[in-house]
């Protein structure tokens, strides 16, 4: 896993800040100088680009990566969802008024959000308390992100998938519902795999309070499945997640009820 020690989100807190300046300018860049900018290689800025596009999409804002072109072509990259040499989407990037929009990302390094993220193993009531009052949105996702992932061991809890870049932490109570310290406690987290995270969010999968994974259409009655469907879905019905190791961090029941009642 020493892929963990490159933090691209961090880096995405220090190139967005670049791109928002540039879109203010009416200007764009080459993936050498936007790499130069951040203090890295060009070849893994797509690493750091693809957060902030994911971003973009998500929240509906104007794809501020389209800014980013080659220095030989004049285009975005393969890695662009947009239209490569569309003039639209940079015309949205450069009428777009991006300081009503904070830094989603972080400036946290890596030693920091260990960090904080061990204070939250150590006492996440406290601890979550104490940041949620100094932390930013952006370093407030990264430290539950690390905190979740770290109290399972870096492992899907429905499915236990261990490829980093395939881990997110889902909140049990959403960020939008929960109250501020609820945002980084790691008892309101479950370490998911993306797929699972989607499927959880979207009411497909639920946990329950006694740790029991619940898929909505067990019966299959909802349609046909494909055998990769029911691997990860049907298969799943009624198995139980695996837990963090440390007892204080496994999910609050609590948290696990409300979000029941809204899945019922």
């Amino acid at each position: 896993m020493s892929n963990l020690n490159v933090d691209h989100e961090e880096r995405a807190g220090r190139l967005w800040p670049v791109l928002v300046v540039l879109a203010k300018n009416e200007m764009t860049t080459t993936y050498s100088d936007a790499a130069r900018s951040i203090g890295i290689h060009h070849r893994p800025l797509r690493y750091v680009l693809e957060p902030i596009q994911d971003y973009c999409i998500k929240e509906g804002l104007p794809r501020l990566t389209a800014l980013v072109i080659s220095k030989s072509t004049g285009l975005q990259g393969a890695g662009f969802l947009g239209r490569p040499g569309n003039d639209a989407d940079l015309d949205e990037v450069f009428a777009f008024d991006w300081s009503s929009v904070d830094n989603p990302f972080s400036d946290l390094n890596i030693a920091e959000l260990e960090g904080i993220a061990e204070e939250l193993a150590v006492d996440p009531t406290a601890a979550s308390e104490k940041y949620a009052k100094i932390l930013s949105r952006g370093n407030r996702q990264r430290v539950f992100r690390r905190a979740v992932l770290n109290a399972y061991d870096w492992k899907c809890c429905i499915c236990g998938l261990t490829f980093p870049e395939g881990l997110e932490a889902a909140h049990i109570v959403r960020w939008a519902s929960a109250q501020p310290h609820l945002r980084i406690d790691p008892r309101n987290g479950l370490s998911l795999c993306s797929t699972h995270h989607k499927l959880y969010d979207n009411g497909r999968i639920n946990v329950t309070p006694e740790y029991v994974v619940n898929f909505s259409d067990p019966d299959e009655l909802e349609g046909r499945y494909s055998e990769a469907d029911r691997y990860h879905s049907v298969r799943l019905h009624g198995s139980s997640i695996q837990l963090p190791k440390q007892r204080a961090l496994w999910p609050d029941p609590q948290l696990l009820t409300v979000r029941q009642d809204d899945w019922k």
